[in-house]
């Protein structure tokens, strides 16, 4: 369970935001939005993660950022909310990650908002009780950054 949001986040309440995180070659996505409660619920949806299969390709990066649109139409997001990750040392991200987040920037009708690795940790530990039941772990910091959005604009 996830505090509720303070009533002057009132426009957001309709507002569905597809939390990302980039590993490898795919991203892994969360949609979650708020109930009539004002508590941060997360849909159940059949596609949770893209993979892009090779980078290199131009048709294979034109099919992927096809995917990303389809699934931002078929599942009505306003927002796309992504993981920061390092752009150089020994924890960066590689290559084909930085050309995932640039095609997930491209997704028309969709804004693109960035949380750090740091204001998701610290939001996990003072805002979220629980995680929603049956909710694969691979998810959880995609989950963290769309609950983050929703609940601090």
């Amino acid at each position: 369970m996830i505090h509720p949001i303070a009533e002057n986040h009132i426009e957001e309440r309709h507002m569905r935001v597809c939390g990302c995180e980039i590993s490898a070659r795919e991203v892994r996505l969360a949609v979650v939005c708020l109930n009539d409660g004002g508590n941060i619920e997360i849909l159940r949806l059949k596609t949770t993660r893209i993979e892009l299969e090779d980078d290199t390709s131009d048709a294979d990066l034109r099919s992927f950022l096809r995917a990303l649109h389809e699934f931002s139409s078929e599942n009505e997001i306003d927002t796309f909310v992504i993981k920061t990750r390092a752009k150089k040392g020994r924890m960066a991200g590689g290559a084909v990650s930085f050309k995932i987040e640039a095609l997930i920037q491209l997704v028309e009708g969709c804004e693109t908002r960035f949380v750090s690795p740091v204001a998701l940790s610290h939001f996990a530990k003072k805002e979220v009780e629980n995680y929603p039941e049956k909710m694969p772990v691979y998810m959880k910091n995609a989950f963290l950054s769309g609950a983050y959005v929703l609940t601090r604009g």
